[in-house]
């Protein structure tokens, strides 16, 4: 009999979703329209490229559409469905040598991101442990193999993937890195705020 248990408590949630079947071309040129359309986009935490103004969950097009049946097959089946979720979202448009600093969004409850371009090298996403300074000293005083077995790094990134979504807790700190492709990196990145 074996009396030891190694339990995971209070872990980070990240939602992953892969669609069967995503339109990469209409969403890639609906972007460039946006861009051709506000060519200045605005700076956050983009450091080049290109970040659009924000849309709303509402707005009849191809990215909303997209997004609410990614929704509907991840997130959504996890929540309690009697929440009251307002989501607004944004593109990012991280060409060559670009890059968005480590941050978290504040005024949201969760984030995410669903990629729409990704070439080989142009950048993954870090995620940043939120224990990882008063936990530094432990984290890494555990075999690498019970660090895989619970996730429980100092970081962890992801590669982006077309018709990949990750939707995760807004105030987990994240980065993304270098676009070292010769080609634009798209991602549609996303907040939901909770209204009850």
């Amino acid at each position: 009999m074996n009396n030891y248990t190694l339990r995971m408590i209070f872990p980070s949630c990240i939602h992953e979703y892969n669609f069967d079947e995503f339109d990469e071309k209409e969403i890639v040129d609906f972007c460039y329209q946006q861009k051709e359309i506000n060519p200045e986009g605005q700076i956050k935490s983009n450091r080049g490229g290109w970040h659009s103004h924000f849309f709303d969950f509402s707005d009849d097009n191809i990215i909303s559409h997209t997004l609410g049946r990614g929704f509907g097959k991840s997130i959504f089946t996890a929540l309690n469905p009697q929440l009251q979720v307002e989501i607004s979202y944004w593109i990012m448009i991280n060409s060559p040598n670009s890059y968005n600093t480590s941050h978290t969004h504040p005024d949201a409850h969760f984030s995410g991101v669903l990629w729409v371009k990704a070439p080989e090298n142009s950048g993954k996403i870090k995620f940043d442990n939120p224990f990882c300074h008063t936990g530094y000293v432990e984290i890494s005083s555990y075999l690498e193999t019970v660090r895989e077995k619970t996730g429980f790094h100092h970081a962890m990134t992801f590669n982006p993937e077309v018709g990949k979504m990750l939707t995760f807790p807004s105030s987990l700190r994240h980065e993304v890195g270098v676009n070292e492709s010769k080609e634009d990196r798209i991602a549609i990145s996303y907040n939901f705020h909770i209204l009850n």
